[in-house]
């Protein structure tokens, strides 16, 4: 009897000291909120709580018809610019094509005056020659009277005809000036067209948000994982920010643990755990531990006592841990208490 307590202790003994245990330990996962993005009624909720769900389903569906009418409505407006568009360029191209035209005709027009203007010159030195030559001769009495009016009458003429082509050619080049001031409507209209180029840009960008604003109505799982809690109700009205539920990833849990700080120094990252779940008694899961945190779990209360009256109780303190673990296969929700044994043999 006596060395059967012997051993018993002894093993007691040992096991207390190879072992470290801690039942202030539960499994965590992160827990993602999902928010909506937009505001509307919700039409439909696809999930409830604990509803296992695929990257891509549709979570909650919210009200489109009004995002579909301003969708549609921009897109209108995009249209219609793009035929203004369209329209001004028809203009630009009509108006450059009666302006190369025109122009064409006032620079031939041009030509034609000065060369009517060059002639009309050189028939103006001829008659001033021959007027000149007449008037001598009859200065001499060897010309008439006759032909001296006959050369006076020519050169009028051709004083007459060279200030007609003179100014034929100052009508011909205004001519021009007025074509390439038509052409000056050319720039305007690119202005225009640059302008209304500009506010379509401004809509496309409006349409690609409202787009995303559509888009969010559905709103989908970003991972496969099981829905948590739901907060919002079918005809709820959401705005930007509401909470619509929380959900995790089964596959990604652990436990998180507080360990007493007498204890700390004899746990190392690495060292294999034992964890036995309350909500599945006899079955043992197997884990190690992967973080051991830099500060007492004290420092983090929402209350702290600093104790200013200069009574003091001390309490051992505990800092927290984390431990993997293995589900094997098993659905362990966030929350669940278990109990820790890690092996400090080493």
């Amino acid at each position: 009897m006596i060395i059967a307590l012997v051993v018993f202790g002894g093993r007691w003994l040992g096991g207390r000291w190879s072992q470290v245990s801690i039942d202030d330990a539960r499994i965590a996962a992160s827990l993602v909120t999902v928010s909506s993005e937009v505001s509307g009624e919700v039409e439909a909720i696809a999930v409830t709580t604990g509803t296992r769900v695929a990257a891509g389903d549709v979570l909650v569906s919210i009200d489109t018809d009004q995002a579909e009418l301003v969708v549609e409505g921009t897109e209108a407006r995009i249209e219609a610019l793009g035929a203004q568009v369209a329209q001004l360029r028809a203009q630009q191209d009509m108006i450059r094509t009666q302006v190369e035209s025109r122009r064409a005709a006032a620079r031939a027009q041009i030509a034609a005056a000065e060369a009517n203007h060059t002639a009309s010159e050189s028939e103006l030195r001829n008659a001033q020659s021959h007027f000149d030559r007449i008037a001598e001769l009859e200065s001499r009495q060897i010309a008439t009277t006759q032909s001296a009016e006959d050369a006076q009458s020519r050169l009028d003429v051709a004083r007459q005809q060279e200030l007609a082509t003179a100014a034929a050619i100052v009508a011909a080049r205004a001519n021009l000036g007025t074509v390439e001031s038509e052409a000056a409507q050319i720039a305007v209209i690119e202005h225009q067209i640059t302008r209304i180029v500009a506010e379509r840009t401004g809509l496309e960008a409006e349409r690609a948000q409202r787009l995303i604003d559509l888009r969010n109505r559905g709103v989908l799982a970003s991972f496969d994982g099981v829905v948590d809690a739901s907060f919002v109700d079918e005809g709820e009205y959401v705005t930007p920010g509401t909470r619509l539920l929380i959900y995790h990833r089964p596959d990604e849990v652990w436990v998180d643990a507080n360990v007493k700080e007498t204890d700390l120094r004899r746990i190392r990252i690495g060292a294999p755990v034992s964890i036995t779940v309350d909500a599945y008694p006899g079955r043992t899961f197997h884990g190690v531990v992967e973080r051991i945190g830099g500060a007492a779990t004290s420092q983090f209360a929402l209350l702290p006592s600093p104790n200013p009256s200069g009574n003091f109780t001390k309490v051992t303190q505990r800092v927290p841990i984390r431990v993997s673990i293995e589900t094997e296969g098993e659905v362990l929700p966030p929350g669940l208490m278990v109990v820790l044994s890690i092996d400090v043999a080493d």
